[in-house]
Formats: structure tokens, C-alpha cells, sequence
């Protein structure tokens, strides 16, 4: 049951991609172009540094949810010819009467679900780039307002500094219509597949089992699935606070006051944080992931009480 869930979520990611695929690839396009690269050696090297951070998260994912997919080949190490996913299948009749028709259904589920994987993993790490980005315009947008230290630098470069802002927010608007929906749906049924798989960890009576080595992978993979989003959304917003307090940190009040003027006014804008919601009910954002956990660990020790008062 808990594959189905974070099925339909994955269907919606895939649907999302294919329906508004334009909007993806101009995305795409907003990231790599002009406005969006460093200027100077500090935002080349913050860049970089986000990056290696990017990826070095993102492998690991791939890693757990590569074994989570992986790991469903151990059934066939099982002498009681069982099923990756779903064991009933559409009534057809498989076992040691019907081995062709085991090993035909095995493959199948199990390249199929492999396939779902890409598809989902791709989609959660299209969002978190889209996150990091936006967050890493933020840092360079904060660094280029401390630099302002004179009328003449202000006039010249607060227009297009404001100008950027109001593009990189605009971004994040169109990330958040794009993928609301699905992930709204992700973060509903995440607690209760979190909790699924513990609870099919915990009652594992032979830790030597390869074939419940799966459920492991699989709850670590679910639990990045939404960790990385939500750790990305969160450091969004983070810097989007840390931009009101550098545009404050500037030579402002050495300036004329027309100049200050168009700072408070400014800072009044920036007051409101950049915070990403999913249908506008969950956040991307630390304490949202935390709430999930807490609620799929209270679940989860229900269970746990339940089973042991059937003992």
C-alpha cells in the first residue's frame, strides 16, 4: 500500500514535467542565463561551492535509491517465490508450478519500478536545483547591496538590483505553481510511508533477510525525498532574511535622502521573506520536515504498542 502512495505522487511529478515542459525548459534557461552568473571572485567561488554541496547530496540519494531498487532483486535469493511490489498482480498464477510466469512478472515489476525510480528521483532533484538557485541569487544579491557605498554606485546599480530581485521571487513563484500540487500530495502521504517502512524494518525477525534490506534503503530514500526539499526551501528563506539585513549593512546612511528613501522603501519589500509552499498548506522548510517525522515516529510507535499487546 505504501508503494502506491508515493506512486501517485510520482506519477504527478511525471505529468507536471510532460504538461508543462516549456516552463521547465525556460526554467532551465533563467538559471544559465547572464543575469544569474557571478559577477567577482566571491560569488564565483559561493557559487561553487553550492554546487559541490548540490551534488555531493544528490549522489547520495541516488546511491540510497539505487539500492532501494536494487534490492528487490533479493527475492529471487527466497525459496517462496515471492513478489518485489505487488504479490497478487492481476490473478495471474505464478510459483514453483509457475516459474515462467514468476520470473516474467519478477522482471517486470522489478525494471518497471527501477524506471519510476529515475522518474522520481529526477523530478526531487529538479526542485531542489531550482531551491539552490534561487537561494544562491539571494547571496549575490546580498553581497552586491554591501557594496554599495556611494550615491553614485547606488544610482547606477540599485534599479537593476531591485530589478533582479523582483526575478529571482518571480522564479520562485513559477517553481511553486509548478510542483505544488504533486508535492502537496508527497508531503501528505510521506509520514505514513516513513512510518510503513520502519515498522517493516522493526519486525524483521532475520536481520539476516537480504530481501527486507529494501525497506531500509527505501525509508532513507523517502526520508531525503522530502528532507532535501524541505532543507533547500529552508535555506531560501534564510537567505532571504539574510539579503533585508545586508541591504541595511550598506553605506545607506551616508547617502542623500532620496537614496535612503528608496532603501526603506526597499527594506519594507524585503521584510516579507521568499517561502516556498506546497498548495500553499505545507512549507519547504526544516520544521515542516521535522513535523512529518514527528508524526510518522508517533504512528510508527502506535503500531509498535499494538503488535506487542497481540503478543
Amino acid at each position: 500500500m505504501y508503494i502506491v502512495l508515493t506512486e501517485t505522487a510520482m506519477c504527478l511529478k511525471t505529468w507536471t514535467n510532460y504538461r508543462l515542459f516549456p516552463v521547465i525548459w525556460s526554467l532551465h534557461e533563467t538559471t544559465i542565463g547572464t543575469s544569474f552568473q557571478p559577477l567577482d571572485s566571491y560569488e564565483k567561488d559561493a557559487q561553487d561551492r553550492t554546487l559541490r554541496t548540490f551534488n555531493r547530496l544528490y549522489y547520495i540519494y541516488i546511491f540510497v535509491s539505487h539500492m532501494a531498487a536494487f534490492g528487490t532483486g533479493s527475492h529471487l535469493f527466497s525459496s517462496e517465490y515471492r513478489m518485489p511490489f505487488f504479490p497478487w498482480f492481476f490473478g495471474v498464477p505464478y510459483g514453483p508450478d509457475a516459474s515462467l510466469a514468476y520470473y516474467t512478472i519478477f522482471a517486470y515489476q522489478s525494471f518497471g519500478m527501477y524506471f519510476h525510480m529515475l522518474l522520481n528521483t529526477a523530478g526531487d532533484t529538479q526542485l531542489c536545483y531550482w531551491l539552490q538557485m534561487i537561494g544562491l541569487q539571494l547571496d549575490m544579491l546580498a553581497n552586491r547591496f554591501r557594496k554599495l557605498n556611494t550615491n553614485e554606485e547606488f544610482e547606477k546599480s540599485f534599479v537593476p538590483l531591485v530589478l533582479h530581485y523582483e526575478k529571482v521571487y518571480r522564479m520562485l513563484l513559477r517553481v511553486e505553481r509548478l510542483f505544488s500540487l504533486a508535492y502537496f500530495v508527497q508531503f501528505s502521504v510521506s509520514g505514513l510511508v516513513i512510518c510503513a517502512s520502519a515498522y517493516q524494518v522493526a519486525s524483521m525477525l532475520n536481520l539476516n533477510d537480504f530481501s527486507r534490506l529494501m525497506n531500509v534503503f527505501y525509508m532513507m530514500s523517502m526520508t531525503m525525498q522530502i528532507g532535501l526539499p524541505c532543507y533547500y526551501g529552508n535555506e531560501v528563506t534564510l537567505k532571504s532574511y539574510a539579503l533585508t539585513k545586508a541591504i541595511y549593512s550598506c553605506n545607506w546612511y551616508n547617502m542623500k535622502r532620496s537614496n535612503r528613501k528608496k532603501i526603506q522603501t526597499f527594506l519594507i519589500r524585503t521584510n516579507k521573506p521568499f517561502a516556498a509552499t506546497a498548495f500553499g498548506y505545507f512549507n519547504f522548510n526544516l520544521p515542516a520536515f521535522t513535523t512529518i517525522l514527528n508524526m510518522a515516529y508517533s504512528v510508527y510507535c502506535l503500531l509498535q504498542r499494538k503488535a506487542s499487546s497481540n503478543i
